[in-house]
């Protein structure tokens, strides 16, 4: 019942193409459904008495308390709210809460194994569609009021991924190179892989883990597709001893980790509702211990990248800052000589950080690690 009724007050207040008579009566319907007459009665009291008094509805000050009117205004949650507010102050808050409700724009990530990018906007072009360079990205394309995501051109071809600009910047961070070894040890659905994948220009070899053959089966799936040959998937936990033959060492390994996703809520809104401020210190143990199990596997000289798609210093900076206190072997590498000179202003204290909307991107975190001894 209790959906029954978000359902019908969503329609009344947000949606301006449903009438609102139409929206109450298909809540009564779905109510009489559920709980019969005495449930659609219900119902329909309280859908008509929203739109009588729809207008009138008293919302929180802003003036008194930011936060719950922020929290209610903009559809998140307090203790979220309340951090932000802390941290970046009301103006800031309210800004990243407004982002967090719009739609992004369509990101793709050109296959260069099979076309460039200037030849994939032209293709995008001949069909209609209205497409741009990503700014950052050299292998991203903007695409402006697309069709649905299975509607789209090309995609079976494997002309191209959909992945946030943020997210292929993490390969750059790692920077991968033909004929190297790599691990990418949380690997699933495959987009950092692929990627990697296209960089090596299909030379070398990816070991891609992660959980469940499903997972697996996704990666496999998307090699397929793009035309990448050089990967190999296996079952494997990032926590525990990984099934790699014999006492192999990578040249790099990327900790692409689990986190509480809160720099991806425009794109994952259910999220926020989801996630929990008690998360934050679970997910920052799993990634410690991802981490320092991962640092095993990366050769002398080798690199090892910890990235997230989380804006909070809990999974971020002090995950790597925890790790480099107990792992003198490692030390904090540059970014300045990977990333191209347009993308230094993501460089903050060493690390790779965006935080939407201020970049326009999602909020990504990495830290590229080198092992020294």
């Amino acid at each position: 019942m209790l959906n029954t009724l978000r359902l019908g007050l969503y329609q009344i207040f947000f949606l301006t193409k449903t009438p609102a008579s139409a929206a109450v009566n298909e809540s009564v319907e779905l109510a009489k459904k559920i709980r019969g007459k005495g449930g659609g009665g219900f119902v329909n009291a309280i859908l008509r008495s929203a739109i009588r008094e729809k207008e009138t509805i008293p919302y929180p000050d802003e003036r008194q308390d930011p936060a719950v009117h922020i929290a209610i205004i903009q559809s998140h949650p307090l203790w979220l709210v309340q951090r932000w507010i802390e941290e970046l102050g009301v103006e800031e808050t309210v800004k990243i809460c407004v982002a967090n409700n719009r739609i992004p724009a369509l990101t793709l990530r050109t296959n260069t194994l099979k076309i460039r990018r200037e030849g994939l906007i032209e293709k995008l072009t001949e069909k209609g569609l209205i497409s741009a360079p990503t700014p950052s990205s050299g292998d991203g394309i903007l695409l402006k009021n697309g069709p649905p995501v299975s509607e789209l051109p090309f995609l079976k071809e494997g002309l191209f991924v959909i992945q946030d600009e943020a997210s292929q910047l993490i390969t750059l961070v790692l920077d991968p190179k033909p004929g190297e070894k790599i691990l990418d040890a949380c690997a699933a659905p495959g987009g950092k892989t692929t990627h990697i994948a296209q960089r090596m220009e299909n030379l070398g070899e990816i070991y891609a883990f992660d959980l469940r053959q499903e997972k697996l089966k996704q990666i496999e799936e998307g090699c397929q597709r793009l035309g990448i040959r050089i990967v190999r998937t296996t079952i494997g936990d990032a926590v525990n001893t990984l099934p790699v033959p014999g006492e192999i060492k990578f040249d790099r390994v990327l900790a692409d980790v689990p986190c509480s996703g809160f720099g991806t809520l425009r794109r994952n809104p259910d999220l926020k509702w989801r996630r929990e401020k008690e998360d934050l210190k679970r997910l920052s143990q799993l990634q410690l211990s991802i981490l320092k199990n991962l640092s095993g596997y990366v050769s002398e000289g080798g690199l090892l990248v910890y990235s997230t798609c989380t804006v909070f210093h809990e999974e971020n900076e002090d995950v790597v800052e925890r790790f480099l206190s107990e792992h003198r072997a490692f030390k904090l590498d540059s970014l300045v000589e990977v990333l191209p000179g347009k993308c230094h202003f993501f460089i903050k204290n060493g690390y790779f950080k965006t935080f939407p909307p201020a970049d326009e991107l999602d909020g990504f975190f990495a830290a590229r690690l080198r092992r020294t001894s």
